[in-house]
Formats: C-alpha cells, sequence, structure tokens
C-alpha cells in the first residue's frame, strides 16, 4: 500500500481528519463581479466627465464654449430691450439663446480654420478696433469714480496709465482678434466671387418680399403627441371652413375670419392662446423660420392664396398670401410729401385731455386756414421739440412711413391744410410743403445698379458662408451635449437606482417584521382595564 492509501484508510478510520477541497468560484459569479466593476468604474468616470464638463455649452473642434459667454451675451440683450421698455417673452428668449450659441459655433470654427491654414488678419484695423476698446474702457472709468480717482487707482495698482493700457491690451487682444480672424477666413472664401450683368438683371426681376397674414394654431414649449396633434387637427379644420367660405361667400375676407376665430377658439379655452392671427407687412428671405418662408417664397404661390397648415417650431401656420415685390419693386421711388405739423398730444387714458387736444388741433386748423401763420403756431403751440427746431418741417416721407399724415396730405395744393389727424397719442394739423412723384427704379441708373450689385454679392456671400460653416462642422465636430452627465443620467437611473432598490429589499427582508414584532410584544403585554367613564363629566 502506498503512502496516499495509507491516508485515505486513516482518514476512512478516523484517526486522520478529512479535508474538504475548495469549490471553485462559479464562472457566472466571476462574470457578474467583473461586470459590476466596469459598470461601477464608468458610471463615476461619466459622473466626473459630466460635472468636469458642467459649464459647457458647446465643444467645438479644440474650443469649449461655456453657458457663461452664452449668458453674458443674453443679459446684454435683455438689457438693451429693457431700456426700450421690452420684455423678452420665454420663447423670445429661448430662440436668442440658440441664436447666440449659433453664432459663437460659426465664430469658433472659423477662427480655428484661420489659425490653422495662417491667415493673417488687417494689423491696423486690430491696433484700431483695441485702442478703441482700451480707450473705452479708461473713459467709462473716469466717467465712474471721478479722473482723479480714476488716475490715483490706476497708478496705485499697475505704476502709470501706460501699464494698464498694457493689462487691457492682454485681456482684450484676444477678443479683438477672433472676430478679425473669422473674417479673414470668409474673405478667402469669398475672393472668387463674380457677378455678371445677366445675373444682376435676373436677380432685379426675381421674388424679393412677400406680404402675408397668417392663423396660427400655437404649439408649446416642449409639445408632447397629443399637443402636436391637436394643433394640427385644429388647423386642418379651420382651413376647411375657410375654403367652404369662400366657396360660398365671395366678399370673404380672411382678416376679419381670422381674428373672430381667435376670439372664439380661445374663448373656448378659458382665455388660453391656442390662436393667434397676426399681419406680417412685407418680410425678405432670412427673417422668417425656414418651413415659413419656403412656402411663402414658392414659385407656384400666388397673390390671395390660402395655404397651409405649414409646421414650424411655433405651431401650424395658415397663411394667406397679400402681396409680392420684385427687387426692383423695393428699390422704386414711392411718391413722398414733405409737410410743417402742428402736434398737440394727450393722456391716452383721459378722455378730457384727447378732447382738449382735439378742440386746440381743430382751433389751429381753422386760424391758420384764415391766414394765420403756419409757421408762427408751429412756434407757439406745437409739443412735437423734433419738429418745432424746424417750423414742424418733417421733410419728406412716403405713406409707409406715416400713413395718417400721407392720406390726409396727399390730395392737397402746396400750401393746404389739414383738420385734426389722429395719430397715437396726438391730435396733428399738417399743411402741405411739397410733392415727389414716384420713381421706377431703372438698372441704367449707376446708383441703383451698384446697390443692386452690392445686394446680391451679400446674398451670395451668405450662401456661401452656409456651406462653408457646415463643411467646418464636419472637420472640426461640433458637440452641444454633455455625454458624460447623459451617461451618468443613464446610469443612475437605469443601473444605481434599481440595484439600490434590490439592496434595500433584500435588507428588508433580513430585519424582522416590525408589524410583527409589535405584535407579538402585544400578545405578551396584559390589556388595560378602560378607566371608568364619571357620569358627572358631562361627557
Amino acid at each position: 500500500m502506498g503512502r496516499q492509501g495509507k491516508i485515505r484508510k486513516l482518514r476512512r478510520e478516523g484517526k486522520l481528519p478529512r479535508v474538504e477541497r475548495e469549490r471553485p468560484t462559479p464562472v457566472w459569479v466571476k462574470v457578474l463581479v467583473t461586470i459590476l466593476i466596469v459598470v461601477f468604474v464608468l458610471g463615476g468616470a461619466s459622473a466626473v466627465w459630466g460635472y468636469a464638463e458642467r459649464n459647457m455649452a458647446a465643444k467645438v473642434g479644440r474650443e469649449t464654449i461655456t453657458i457663461d459667454q452664452v449668458n453674458n451675451q443674453l443679459d446684454y440683450y435683455r438689457n438693451l430691450y429693457s431700456q426700450f421698455g421690452m420684455t423678452l417673452t420665454s420663447q423670445q428668449e429661448a430662440q436668442l439663446k440658440d441664436n447666440i450659441l449659433q453664432n459663437l459655433i460659426e465664430e469658433s470654427l472659423l477662427v480655428q480654420y484661420a489659425k490653422d491654414h495662417n491667415l493673417k488678419i488687417d494689423e491696423a484695423e486690430y491696433k484700431k478696433k483695441l485702442e478703441d476698446q482700451i480707450n473705452q474702457t479708461i473713459e467709462q472709468g473716469k466717467k465712474n469714480n471721478g479722473e482723479k480717482t480714476f488716475l490715483d487707482l490706476v497708478n496705485a495698482q499697475y505704476g502709470s496709465l501706460d501699464a494698464y493700457k498694457q493689462h487691457l491690451e492682454k485681456i482684450y487682444g484676444p477678443f479683438v482678434e477672433r472676430p478679425l480672424l473669422a473674417q479673414a477666413a470668409l474673405d478667402e472664401k469669398y475672393k472668387d466671387i463674380k457677378i455678371t450683368d445677366e445675373e444682376i438683371k435676373q436677380y432685379f426681376s426675381s421674388v424679393k418680399q412677400i406680404s402675408a397674414e397668417h392663423i396660427l394654431a400655437i404649439l408649446p414649449n416642449n409639445p408632447s403627441k397629443k399637443d402636436i396633434d391637436n394643433a394640427k387637427k385644429l388647423a386642418e379644420d379651420i382651413l376647411k371652413e375657410i375654403n367652404e367660405k369662400k366657396t360660398s361667400d365671395k366678399n370673404f375676407n380672411f382678416a376679419t375670419y381670422a381674428q373672430a376665430k381667435v376670439k372664439e377658439i380661445n374663448g373656448k379655452n378659458n382665455g388660453k392662446e391656442v390662436l393667434k392671427y397676426e399681419n406680417l407687412g412685407y418680410f425678405s428671405k432670412g427673417t422668417m423660420v425656414k418651413e415659413f418662408e419656403n412656402a411663402c417664397f414658392d414659385p407656384n404661390v400666388k397673390v390671395g392664396d390660402i395655404i397651409g397648415p405649414v409646421k414650424t417650431q411655433y405651431g401650424y401656420h395658415i397663411i394667406h398670401i397679400l402681396g409680392k415685390k420684385t427687387v426692383q419693386e423695393t428699390y422704386d421711388e414711392p411718391e413722398k410729401v414733405n409737410v410743417r405739423i402742428v402736434q398737440f398730444n394727450f393722456n391716452a387714458n383721459d378722455e378730457k385731455s384727447k378732447q382738449s387736444a382735439y378742440t386746440s388741433a381743430k382751433s389751429i386748423s381753422i386760424q391758420t386756414r384764415n391766414g394765420m401763420s403756419f409757421i408762427e403756431a408751429v412756434k407757439r403751440f406745437s409739443q412735437d421739440e423734433t419738429t418745432k427746431s424746424k417750423d414742424g418741417e418733417t421733410g419728406f416721407f412716403s405713406r409707409d412711413e406715416k400713413p395718417q399724415i400721407f392720406d390726409a396730405v396727399i390730395n392737397l395744393k402746396k400750401g393746404g391744410i389739414t383738420d385734426p389727424i389722429l395719430v397715437g397719442n396726438s391730435y396733428i394739423v399738417a399743411q402741405l410743403i411739397d410733392k415727389q412723384p414716384a420713381k421706377k427704379a431703372t438698372l441704367t441708373d449707376k446708383d441703383t445698379y451698384n446697390k443692386v450689385k452690392e445686394e446680391l454679392t451679400n446674398n451670395k456671400k451668405d450662401e456661401i458662408k452656409k456651406q462653408f460653416i457646415e463643411e467646418l462642422k464636419k472637420i472640426y465636430h461640433v458637440r452641444t451635449t454633455n455625454p458624460g452627465r447623459i451617461l451618468a443620467n443613464f446610469f443612475n437611473m437605469y443601473i444605481a437606482t434599481p440595484f439600490n432598490n434590490f439592496n434595500n429589499w433584500i435588507s428588508n427582508l433580513s430585519k424582522p417584521s416590525t408589524t410583527n414584532t409589535q405584535q407579538d410584544q402585544n400578545k405578551n403585554t396584559p390589556t388595560q382595564p378602560l378607566e371608568p367613564v364619571n357620569p358627572s363629566s358631562g361627557s
């Protein structure tokens, strides 16, 4: 019997202890543990990545555009609007924010291209713009603090004004240089543009502006499928109704119908703006959202057509085409008039103030017709400071600029005087000085030819720029999302949270039930007798 045989015999007889063999770890456990480690490492890395790019609005090649950059520009526009007593709606603000980001992305693409291709900027222009920026900062500092205090602060911190200027050069230099680099990149693409006489003639006769009014079935921000379906059906039903009314009523008026329909539908929705009507006037290409513009400028669409529903980010539009203007028509000189005015202002919320202004205007109208000097009336009574200093003279204007005054004087003879004209919160009396007849634009006029050529050149530049930007996006890769945050959110939602829930469930299973424990305690606790009711307590 060999050695191993003797050991086995002794173990069977109990004279040697048995040795338990260590069981190998199952393969599925190893795989599961490995997966969990990888998942948790990736989750942690994603969270770190997401946090590192928390202030990123866009990643463009080697450059990062920050959320702070976008918000700083947005604040500038907010302040600008507030100066004119206007407040941006949430939809306008979102659109403006997107425009700001897109402009910063375009600049970044062009700057990187210029640097990679060693394009040169105009050094004289750079120095001039930088100097202007520095001088503006210094003048603002003097204005805010007083010249002596400002210079004392500069000398204390920087040693001299020249040293402060050098400091500002380092700060402002890159910001002044960037738009010049971007322009250098574009100029390289623009240098091959050539405009022929034939192209100018064709462009001169092409449609440049469309006049339209529309009904909009409004979509909210981040609309659900139900919102989209409801808005679409509403627009389709309205268009069907319009077509039926046009067939049965030869005097159908789109604006009258639209205003009544808006009042009806919004009234049914407790005043919530579900439907909207607007007369947009004349607009050129590039001023409306793409889908709306494409529908209006479709060559097959004629004046008087009602088209739609056209879907845009704002909702579903039913569009009535009111007019078209060729490039030539936009260069036509319309009939113009030059007048003197006496103006009386009133408070729109005070009927007595309005009546007083009208009475004063009527009196001046009568007196100047009866021989009183109109210029003397201007000097003594007019409340419009802009024209008062010019003896009431407005200068030549067309009907588009001042329709109420134009319509009141156009049929008068020179020197003729109007009755009171209501314009905003004023009553105006006007005296016709002179008229200029309408003048058709022609390419034989050198000035018109050069303006049309410049306009066509700018249009070609816009097309080249759009195409160039799209090419650069493929080269430098633009990212406006934060993958780290997306992955971290995915990890938290679909892995970490379910895992924690499962872990809590297991933990709860291992704990004694609180309810059962309480019931067991109640079983071992003697029942306390109720206190006797005191009849005299009145309970």
